[in-house]
């Protein structure tokens, strides 16, 4: 699959995309308290798929109460769910879109307080501050069954495919690294027996969706923790994997010590953010952490004959017309700058060439919990913030 540009069709199984361009999931927070779809959510999504993008993926939506990440998190738990997200679908096919469901439980990564953070073992999570419990033998078949019921309740409401969350510290990755799980029973110790509850994960999810729906995953290839998962374990995995039928592998980060682990390659979000971005690449005339899984991407691709998305940073055309061109991956995907543009692929399609807007500032990623998903430039702040992104992109352009 080498030599392709941005705008060639791509196949993810059985389906065809109209062009490279996914647009990874990102959390929301636009669902009611009960996570039933709304109309803000819908809306969102119509400007996705008018947008042009190839693919959306789904914000993480949590299959098991137990598993839900935030408040006002798009849930697939339970059949009352099942209409709001049959709407979603529609709204998204009305506009000539693809829709995949991200099927997600958050571990020990659960800001919700009145939910007890479950985890293979019981680690204090570094982003939450929270000690999570461990996992009984039977919660964790519970929690497979809970992916199974997810994707069939995907399949019903009418999904184009359906992509499994095994990254940036929720609980599949968890139970992948070394770092995380600490079990020494049938569920931990070795990778064979770390493995055992995302490929559990994967037949029962299989299983629901039948032989010819697509099934991509989200996998954390490297932990940024002491002690962590490596690249080559995974890259083990995701061929294991392959070979169980699985149609398409997005790479990220696996078990994180910072937000910004799953952002770039330093720490720091909003202007101290942008300011460390300027010190530290602007001066030293360097690219930047643009395309900063890239090495995650280009170690599947050595082994695996399946798509190979890849997501983090991609900020220049020139660079996501490289690596498509080099074969380093098949298909470019973006997050932020989604939101910040949700129309970039038209642009992109229409000649513009060079920087995307989105200045990877990650104020967007202070959102949770606190208002639905936008980039500042369309909030309240509007004129600050625009100020603020032209002020960097002048100098150089932050990724």
């Amino acid at each position: 699959m080498t030599g392709v540009s941005l705008f060639d069709p791509g196949r993810l199984g059985r389906i065809t995309l109209k062009n490279r361009f996914i647009r990874s999931a990102t959390s929301e927070t636009m669902a009611s308290e009960r996570g039933e779809v709304t109309a803000p959510l819908k809306n969102l999504y119509r400007d996705l798929a008018r947008g042009g993008v190839g693919l959306i993926i789904t914000g993480h939506l949590y299959i098991h109460p137990s598993g839900q990440y935030f408040h006002r998190q798009t849930g697939i738990h339970d059949d009352a769910l099942i209409p709001g997200l049959s709407e979603l679908v529609r709204t998204v096919h009305g506009e000539g879109g693809t829709l995949f469901a991200q099927l997600a439980h958050a571990g020990s990564q659960c800001r919700v307080p009145s939910v007890t953070p479950l985890a293979p073992s019981v680690v204090p999570n570094a982003l939450t501050s929270r000690l999570p419990v461990q996992m009984t033998t039977d919660q964790i078949e519970e929690t497979i069954k809970a992916f199974g019921a997810g994707a069939r309740r995907a399949v019903e409401a009418g999904f184009d495919g359906i992509h499994i969350h095994s990254a940036n510290g929720y609980l599949a990755s968890e139970f992948n690294s070394p770092h995380a799980n600490r079990r020494e029973d049938d569920w931990g110790g070795d990778p064979e027996r770390r493995s055992r509850f995302l490929f559990s994960v994967y037949e029962k999810v299989r299983e629901a969706a039948g032989p010819d729906l697509p099934v991509t995953l989200k996998l954390g290839v490297a932990d940024t923790v002491e002690g962590g998962l490596t690249i080559e374990e995974s890259v083990d995995r995701a061929d294991r994997l392959e070979s169980m039928g699985l149609n398409g592998i997005e790479v990220s980060c696996g078990v994180m010590e910072e937000v910004s682990d799953s952002c770039g390659t330093y720490a720091g979000v909003g202007p101290w953010r942008a300011f460390q971005d300027w010190m530290f690449h602007r001066l030293a005339a360097s690219e930047g952490p643009e395309a900063y899984f890239l090495p995650f991407a280009q170690a599947m691709k050595k082994r695996l004959t399946i798509p190979v998305i890849l997501v983090g940073g991609l900020r220049k055309t020139e660079t996501m017309e490289r690596i498509l061109a080099s074969g380093d991956a098949d298909f470019i995907g973006m997050a932020r700058t989604y939101i910040r543009e949700p129309d970039i692929v038209h642009q992109i399609q229409s000649g513009r060439r060079g920087l995307v807007d989105c200045t990877s500032c990650n104020i967007c990623i202070m959102h949770e919990g606190l208002d639905p998903l936008q980039c500042w430039r369309k909030s309240k702040w509007k004129l600050l913030h625009h100020a603020y992104c032209r002020f960097w992109r002048d100098r150089g352009g932050a990724h």
